[in-house]
């Protein structure tokens, strides 16, 4: 509907006035970035949208979702040891935002220099949470970004060979491992709060994302 036209700006006031364009299910408004967002929301056939594009515009609603989380989160929360081997939210959210600081570079310039081990300083340096809210959706903003100047090239370039520490792959495997790898600590997210009868604000769920194929067990 025509945000501009009165039935869809009263349909568009009554959501909350999100991003447009943006797609409403069981009531939540998501915003979209590329048709590829409805095929995997909805489960929509996807065969001729390119591989690329779906893979790395799937991430922006996982990572979008999780900002929404944390925002009503306070610090003592944040840093509550999970079961996910008793790492906090705040190291999940570093250790799920950093590598789309890297993906731009491993497009461009062939390189995923992504080394886990390192995230304790970055972790130690948001020291409340408004710096945890604030890096993880600079970091979204920066991602959304780049998918936008690069849209066309995902579409049609060739897959390129990209080194990592732990071997050679091309991108679009990097990609799919760190979608897998945002949609797995997300679930865990939302698993924590749920126990910890934190009020929900996102009703977004991972596992409705097409071909995501995550383990039954969510730790």
């Amino acid at each position: 509907m025509n945000v501009r036209e009165e039935e869809g700006q009263r349909l568009w006031e009554a959501s909350g006035r999100p991003i447009v364009p943006s797609i409403d299910i069981d009531g939540r408004a998501m915003p979209i970035l590329h048709i590829s967002q409805i095929a995997s929301l909805l489960d929509l056939p996807s065969d001729a949208i390119p591989a690329m594009p779906r893979l790395a515009f799937d991430t922006v609603n996982i990572l979008s979702s999780w900002v929404e989380l944390i925002d009503s989160m306070d610090f003592e929360l944040l840093c509550k040891p999970t079961r996910s081997r008793q790492r906090s939210i705040r190291n999940l959210t570093v250790n799920t935002f950093h590598p789309f600081e890297l993906l731009p570079e491993a497009w461009r310039e062939g390189k995923f220099d992504w080394r886990p081990e390192d995230d304790g300083p970055r972790e130690a340096a948001l020291l409340d949470a408004p710096a945890i809210r604030a890096y993880a959706r600079e970091r979204l903003n920066d991602w959304q970004m780049f998918l936008l100047d690069v849209e066309q090239e995902l579409e049609t370039a060739d897959d390129r060979e990209v080194w990592s520490p732990r071997g050679t792959v091309p991108f679009s495997t990097v990609l799919t491992s760190q979608r897998w790898h945002a949609a797995f600590h997300h679930r865990q997210l939302t698993h924590f709060l749920r126990e910890e009868e934190h009020p929900l604000v996102d009703g977004f769920d991972v596992e409705v994302i097409h071909d995501i194929d995550l383990p039954e067990n969510v730790y």
